[in-house]
C-alpha cells in the first residue's frame, strides 16, 4: 500500500482526524461506490446522510468534497476523514485478497475466460464497464434490459416491456425508417428472452406481470410479421407461442379485472390492421373458441366481429378463408350450421378453400356438416364429394361413407377411389355399394368401361365376359382379356372376331389396318397363340380379299 495511503492523516488537523475516526468506528459509513475511474462516492451518516466525493484520494492530485456546512467553510471535515478511513480499510482488504489469490493460484491450465475475469475483477470496475459498454452498444443495452426486466419493478411495469420492444422495432412512418436485418435479429432474440420470462411468470402464477409481457410481445410480433418478410419462420414461431400463452393465461386467471383485460386483448388484436389471418389453427379466435364455445354471448360477439371484418373487404382471399372458417366454427356450436345460404351466395369461389382450411385444422365435424349442407347447393361438385369421402373416412364414419360413396362414383365415374376404400367397409356394406353401382351402370350403354371395371375388380368374370359379348371397344377388350383367356378362350375368340369385323366393315385403309395390327401384337405379347391363330383364321376366311391391306 502506498505511503500516502497509509498516512493521509498528515494532511488534516488532529481534531478532524479524531472526529472522523470516531464516526468510522461507530459504523457511520454506509455505501462506497466507484462510478468512474479514480472517483469514489461515499455516504456518511451524521444525523443525516452526507455524500462525500473522493477523487484520487491517496495521490498528490487528490480532491474531495462534502455536502456539510463545515466543508463549505473550511474545505475539510470529519465526514471526509471518516470516508478515507473506510476506503483505506476496503482497499487494504481487497489488496490482501488479491495477494492471497496470487499466492495460491497455479499458473498451469488457467486461461483468460469469463469465469477467470469474474473471479479476478473488482466489482466496481465491472459495473463501470457494464455501464460504459451499454451506453456504446445498443444491442447489449437492450439484451441487458430484456434479461433482467422481471427482476426490476418500476412504477409502470407495462411500459417497461413495451419500451424494450419499441426501442428495437419502431413504428414505420416512412420508407427510410424501416428496421434493418440486425434489428429484426435483435427483436427475435429479445422476444425469445421475454417468452421465457412469460412462461416463468405463468408457472409461478405471477399473472399480472405475465399480462404486461404478453400484451407488449404479441402486439409487436404481429406488427413485425405484417411489415417484414425477413426471418418469417422465426417470427411466426414467436407469434404462435405468444398466442398459445395468451389463451392459456386467460384460461387460468380468475381475477375478474385481469381476466377481462386478457379477453379484451384477445378480441381486439385480430381487429388491428396488421394482424395476420393466414393460419386458422393459430388464430386467436380459433384458440379461444376451443376453450369457450359454450359461452353463447362471447361466440355471438366474435361472429359479429368476423362478419364486420368480411364486409370491409380489405383482406386477401386466403385471409378471408380463415375468417369464414371461424364463422362456420361458431355457427356449428350455436346452430349446427342451420343457414349457409349467405355463404354459398356471397363466397362460392372460396367455399372449397374454407372446407380445406377446416380439414387442415382438424375441425372434421364442422367440415363434414358444412359439406353436407353445401351438397344441396353444389350437387355436381366432384371435388366436394371426394373431400367429404376423405373426411368421413378420417372420422371412421363408415355408415355415412357407404351412403355417399356410390353417389360420388356415379357423378365422377371415378372407380380408383372406390376400390381404395374397399377394405374400410364391411362385406355387407361393400356389397350394397357395388350392387347399387352395377344396377346404375347397366342402364348406361355408353359407360360400359365403368361397368367392366366393377366386374373386373370384383372378379365377376362371368358378368364381364357376358358384357363383352354385347359389344365393346377394342381397347376395353384388351384391358381385361388376360384374366379371361384361360377360362373363356372360345368366348374371347368370338368377341375379338366380332370387334375386329365391326372395325373392318366400318373403316377402310389405315384405321382398320392399325386396329388389326394392334390386336395381333397384343395377342403376341400376351402369349395367346391359340387365340391369335383362331382370330387370324377367321380374318383370312372372311376378308381374304383385304388381308394384304390389313397385315
Amino acid at each position: 500500500m502506498a505511503k500516502s495511503q497509509e498516512l493521509f492523516e498528515l494532511h488534516f488537523d488532529g481534531d478532524t482526524v479524531y472526529d472522523g475516526e470516531q464516526l468510522y468506528d461507530s459504523g457511520a459509513v454506509h455505501e462506497i461506490n466507484k462510478p468512474e475511474k479514480s472517483l469514489w462516492t461515499i455516504m456518511v451518516h451524521d444525523g443525516i446522510f452526507y455524500e462525500v466525493e473522493l477523487f484520487s484520494p491517496f495521490a498528490q492530485r487528490r480532491k474531495s468534497s462534502c455536502e456539510c456546512d463545515t466543508y463549505k467553510k473550511t474545505k475539510s471535515c470529519k465526514h471526509i476523514t471518516a470516508a478515507l478511513f473506510a476506503l483505506r480499510t476496503q482497499l487494504r482488504e481487497e489488496a490482501e485478497r488479491k495477494a492471497d489469490r496470487q499466492k495460491h493460484k497455479t499458473t498451469t491450465g488457467k486461461k483468460l475466460n469469463i469465469n477467470t475475469l469474474l473471479q479476478e475483477l473488482d466489482k466496481q470496475d465491472l459495473l463501470h464497464f457494464i455501464k460504459a459498454y451499454a451506453r456504446k452498444d445498443k444491442n447489449f443495452n437492450i439484451a441487458l434490459k430484456a434479461h433482467f426486466a422481471r427482476r426490476v419493478d418500476l412504477e409502470d411495469n407495462h411500459a417497461k416491456y413495451k419500451g424494450i420492444l419499441d426501442s428495437i422495432i419502431k413504428p414505420i412512418t416512412s420508407l427510410t425508417n424501416r428496421a434493418k436485418a440486425a434489428d429484426l435479429k435483435s427483436f427475435i432474440s429479445v422476444a425469445k428472452e421475454l417468452t421465457a420470462q412469460l412462461e416463468d411468470a405463468v408457472s409461478v402464477a405471477d399473472y399480472r406481470d405475465a399480462f404486461f409481457i404478453i400484451d407488449a410481445g404479441i402486439s409487436k410480433a404481429e406488427y413485425v410479421r405484417y411489415h417484414y418478410d425477413n426471418y418469417a419462420d422465426e417470427t411466426l414461431a414467436i407469434s404462435q407461442r405468444f398466442h398459445e400463452l395468451l389463451v392459456l393465461l386467460h384460461q387460468r386467471v380468475h381475477a375478474k379485472e385481469l381476466k377481462s383485460n386478457l379477453l379484451d386483448l384477445i378480441i381486439d388484436l385480430p381487429q388491428r390492421s396488421y394482424y395476420s389471418h393466414n393460419r386458422l389453427e393459430g388464430h386467436l379466435y380459433f384458440l379461444l373458441i376451443g376453450k369457450q364455445y359454450k359461452d353463447k354471448g362471447l361466440m355471438l360477439r366474435l361472429k359479429d366481429i368476423c362478419l364486420n371484418t368480411l364486409m370491409k373487404k380489405t383482406h386477401e382471399d386466403h385471409e378471408m378463408v380463415t375468417i369464414l372458417s371461424i364463422v362456420h366454427m361458431i355457427d356449428f356450436h350455436l346452430t349446427k350450421l342451420k343457414d349457409i345460404n349467405w355463404f354459398v351466395t356471397d363466397y362460392a369461389k372460396l367455399s372449397m378453400s374454407v372446407v380445406d382450411r377446416l380439414v387442415h385444422a382438424n375441425e372434421a365435424e364442422v367440415s363434414v356438416k358444412l359439406m353436407k349442407k353445401m351438397k344441396a347447393h353444389f350437387p355436381k361438385s366432384r371435388e366436394l364429394k371426394r373431400k367429404l369421402l376423405q373426411v368421413l373416412l378420417s372420422l371412421d364414419q363408415l355408415d355415412e361413407l357407404s351412403k355417399v360413396l356410390p353417389k360420388y362414383v356415379i357423378q365422377s365415374d371415378d372407380t380408383k377411389l372406390l376400390f381404395k376404400l374397399k377394405d374400410k367397409l364391411s362385406d355387407d356394406k361393400w356389397a350394397d355399394v357395388i350392387l347399387e353401382l352395377i344396377n346404375h351402370y347397366k342402364e348406361l350403354p355408353d359407360k360400359k368401361s365403368i361397368l367392366a371395371s366393377l366386374y373386373f375388380n370384383e372378379e365377376d368374370y362371368d358378368s364381364l365376359i357376358s358384357l363383352m359379348h354385347n359389344g365393346v371397344e377394342l381397347d376395353l377388350l384388351m384391358n381385361y382379356d388376360h384374366k379371361l383367356l384361360r377360362k373363356y378362350p372360345k368366348d374371347l375368340s368370338e368377341i375379338y372376331q366380332k370387334v375386329l369385323s365391326d372395325i373392318i366393315d366400318s373403316y377402310l385403309g389405315d384405321k382398320a389396318h392399325a386396329s388389326v395390327k394392334k390386336a395381333i401384337y397384343h395377342m403376341d405379347q400376351l402369349g395367346a397363340r391359340k387365340l391369335r391363330k383362331s382370330v387370324m383364321s377367321y380374318l383370312e376366311k372372311e376378308y381374304k380379299h383385304r388381308m394384304q391391306y390389313l397385315m
